[in-house]
């Protein structure tokens, strides 16, 4: 360690955190990731998206740490070759049972299925909406490779599955129809996600319980040798729940957070995502010498 630091890791999340509502990184949060860096500290990212669409973030920030994709379902080190990535998905299976039920099937407007061969989006009809609200929000890119199939032909899906998102046509049937994929999926985790614009969907993510983002901190804890109490977590969201909570007393919500993550964290960014929260928090904890904010 430089300066006589002890190491700290920091784990933290991107939309709605790093990132403002732009899905921006600010200058000075760019200068204040690379400054903790230098000093031998280990920043890294935990995030919902894939990596195709945080590698960008990650090289920005000049990260050379393991990133967490997909909430926690697959682990690489995009600048470590010798990192094999961490896998954890669930059976393929799963879909097949979810989709043999009429009334899932009946309410389901889109599913984007993502496994290490990449993207499936499954729909019975085309849905201008879906192309672009739903699969923006979800970082699925018009150019990009990805699989365009029917509900029927996922039976087809040949590896195991990492993520799996719903969107349900009407909010209102949300309960029914989670109480029916958790019973088909009880060991898995069930997550709920609004979508922008759009005041009657809803959507349904399904994931390993093995991938959330607490069980990412104790692995990269472990990893990095860098006990839980010198380690900093920043969310905004549900599925940042575990790892505020793992983080104990250094774990930061957003000021622009929403719902039950301010009752349980420790602590709240004096901050929004739109003022340089995260930047203006570590800052604080490491008493970092940067030019004026």
């Amino acid at each position: 360690m430089k300066n006589g630091y002890e190491r700290k890791l920091i784990l933290t999340d991107l939309d709605g955190t790093l990132l403002n509502s732009k899905e921006e990184l600010s200058k000075l949060t760019v200068d204040v990731i690379k400054k903790i860096a230098s000093l031998g500290h280990i920043v890294c990212i935990a995030t919902g998206r894939p990596l195709r669409s945080s590698i960008q973030i990650y090289r920005k920030l000049g990260l050379k740490s393991i990133i967490a994709n997909l909430n926690g379902s697959i682990l690489t080190n995009p600048t470590d070759k010798h990192f094999l990535p961490i896998n954890l998905t669930f059976s393929k299976d799963v879909v097949k049972n979810i989709l043999s039920d009429k009334f899932i099937i009946d309410n389901v407007g889109c599913i984007l299925i993502e496994n290490i061969d990449g993207a499936y989006i499954a729909s019975n009809k085309f849905n201008p909406f879906i192309s672009k609200e739903f699969l923006k929000k979800f970082h699925i890119d018009s150019s990009e490779k990805v699989q365009y199939i029917t509900i029927k032909d996922t039976k087809k899906i040949n590896k195991d599955i990492n993520s799996i998102l719903i969107y349900i046509k009407d909010k209102r049937k949300m309960d029914e129809l989670s109480f029916k994929i958790k019973a088909i999926t009880s060991t898995l985790i069930v997550r709920s996600w609004s979508v922008p614009h759009d005041d009657e969907g809803t959507v349904l993510e399904i994931n390993s319980i093995f991938s959330n983002k607490g069980t990412i901190l104790k692995f990269l804890s472990s990893y990095y040798a860098i006990p839980l109490h010198n380690c900093y977590t920043f969310g905004d969201g549900e599925n940042d729940l575990e790892m505020i909570i793992n983080a104990s007393i250094n774990g930061y919500a957003m000021k622009n957070s929403r719902g039950v993550l301010k009752l349980i964290s420790s602590k709240i960014t004096q901050h929004d995502n739109d003022n340089d929260g995260v930047a203006r928090e570590l800052i604080n904890i490491f008493n970092l010498m940067l030019p004026k904010i």
